[in-house]
C-alpha cells in the first residue's frame, strides 16, 4: 500500500469510476426496440451488434490498460478513457446510418477498456485487508447502482426518440471532471518492481492463477447476462406482469447485487471456504425460482437470488486476484481478470445460441432451467471439495 492518505474525496472519486462500467449496455440495451423501428431494414445481427460492439474492443483494451498502467499514471489513463467513453458514446445521437451507429459504439469500446481495471488496481495498491474487500464490493455495487438508475432513466428518456438515451452518456464526462481534482495520482511503483526483481520473487509472466479467474469472472457474468439481456422477451412471451414492470424487474438482479457488493466483507469473513459454495448455491436456486416463474412476485424473488449470487462473486474474484498476484504483475493481473465481465456479456448471446441449435430448444425457460441445472451440479462439486 502506498504511503499517501486518501482524503474522504479521493475515496467518492474512486468508487465513482466504477458507475461506467456495464454503462455502455444498460444504456443501449432498453431502446434496442425503438432502433429497430427507426431502421426498418436493419437485420437482427445487426441490431444486437449495436449491444455488444462495444466489447469488441473493450476486452483486448481493458488486458492493453493494465500493461499501460505500469508505465504511466493510473490517474491520466482513466481521464483519456472516460473523455473516449463519453465523446464516442454520445456520437449515434448524430448517426444518419447503422454502420456510422456500430463504428460510434465500437470506438466507445474503447474508452470502457481504459477505464474498467483501472479502479480496482487503484485500490489494491491503497488499501489491504478487510478495507481492500469493502472497497472492491462497494465498486462492483457502484456499478450495478448504475445499472438500476440507468434502467429506469432510459424508459424515461426513450419518450423523446432513440437518439436521446445516447446523450446520457455525458456522465462520462462529469466524472471525468470530478476526477480531474479528485482522483489521486498513481504513477508506476517502478521500485517496487525492482526490489521485488532483486529478491527473486517476482515472475517473468503473469501467474497462471490470473487466467483461471478470468474464466471465472466470465462465467460468473454470463450466468448473470442471462438473466438480463433476456428478461423483457421473457415476461412478454410468457404474459408476465405489465409492460411498466419490466423496468422494475431489470432492476432487481443489480439492486440485490448492490447488497452482496456492501456486505461482501462480513459476508467473506464469516463464511471464508464456503463463500463461493453459498454464492452458487443461492444462484443455482434463483435460477430454480426463475425456470418455475409464472407471475411477476416469484420472477422478483428469483431476480433478487440471481443478483445477490452474482453480486458476491464478483469482488470475491477481484479480492482473490489482489491475493494471489505480487505488486509487480498486479496492474496487469486487474486488466486481464476485469476483461472478464465483458467477455461474459459478449459470450451469453453466443452460448445460448449454442444450447438452442444443440437442445432444438429456443424457449427461455429452458435456458433457465438449463442454467439452474449446471449451477446445481457446480454446488454439488463445491460442496464436496469444501468439506
Amino acid at each position: 500500500m502506498k504511503n499517501l492518505k486518501l482524503t474522504k474525496f479521493n475515496i467518492f472519486t474512486i468508487l465513482l469510476i466504477p458507475f461506467v462500467w456495464i454503462y455502455e449496455l444498460s444504456v443501449v440495451a432498453p431502446i434496442l426496440g425503438s432502433v429497430a423501428a427507426a431502421f426498418p431494414d436493419a437485420s437482427t445481427f445487426q441490431l444486437q451488434l449495436i449491444v455488444i460492439m462495444p466489447f469488441f474492443a473493450s476486452i483486448p483494451m481493458s488486458v492493453v490498460a493494465g500493461k499501460l498502467a505500469e508505465k504511466f499514471d493510473k490517474k491520466n489513463l482513466i481521464l483519456v478513457g472516460l473523455a473516449i467513453y463519453g465523446v464516442a458514446g454520445m456520437l449515434p445521437f448524430l448517426a444518419q446510418t447503422m454502420s456510422q451507429i456500430l463504428i460510434a459504439r465500437l470506438i466507445t469500446g474503447i474508452g470502457v477498456g481504459l477505464v474498467l481495471p483501472l479502479p480496482n488496481a487503484l485500490i489494491a495498491e491503497h488499501f489491504t485487508g478487510t478495507q481492500r474487500q469493502r472497497m472492491l464490493g462497494l465498486a462492483t455495487g457502484v456499478a450495478n447502482i448504475a445499472n438500476v438508475l440507468d434502467s429506469i432513466a432510459v424508459g424515461f428518456i426513450l419518450l423523446y426518440g432513440w437518439r436521446y438515451p445516447f446523450l446520457c452518456f455525458a456522465i462520462c464526462l462529469v466524472i471525468m471532471a470530478i476526477a480531474i481534482f479528485g482522483l489521486p495520482k498513481s504513477a508506476p511503483n517502478k521500485q517496487a518492481v525492482v526490489d521485488v526483481v532483486d529478491n527473486h520473487l517476482a515472475s517473468k509472466s503473469i501467474p497462471k492463477i490470473v487466467y483461471a479467474l478470468v474464466g471465472f469472472m466470465t462465467i460468473n457474468w454470463m450466468f448473470f447476462a442471462f438473466n438480463i439481456e433476456n428478461m423483457a422477451l421473457f415476461m412478454t412471451t410468457e404474459s408476465i406482469g405489465l409492460p411498466w414492470m419490466i423496468g422494475i424487474a431489470v432492476c432487481l438482479p443489480g439492486g440485490a447485487s448492490i447488497i452482496s457488493g456492501a456486505i461482501f466483507p462480513n459476508f467473506y469473513n464469516k463464511t471464508k471456504n464456503y463463500l463461493v459454495f453459498l454464492s452458487i448455491a443461492i444462484f443455482a436456486i434463483g435460477y430454480v425460482t426463475l425456470y418455475c416463474a409464472h407471475d411477476f412476485a416469484v420472477q422478483s424473488v428469483a431476480n433478487i437470488l440471481i443478483g445477490l449470487g452474482s453480486g458476491m462473486l464478483a469482488p470475491y474474484i477481484l479480492n482473490l486476484t489482489s491475493q494471489k498476484v505480487e505488486p509487480a504483475h498486479r496492474d496487469a493481473a486487474y486488466g486481464l481478470v476485469t476483461s472478464g465481465i465483458h467477455m461474459g456479456f459478449l459470450l451469453a448471446p453466443f452460448v445460448q445460441l449454442i444450447m438452442a441449435t444443440i437442445s432444438g430448444n429456443e424457449s427461455f425457460r429452458f435456458l433457465y432451467g438449463a442454467s439452474a441445472a449446471i449451477l446445481i451440479v457446480c454446488t454439488i462439486v463445491l460442496g464436496l471439495c469444501v468439506n
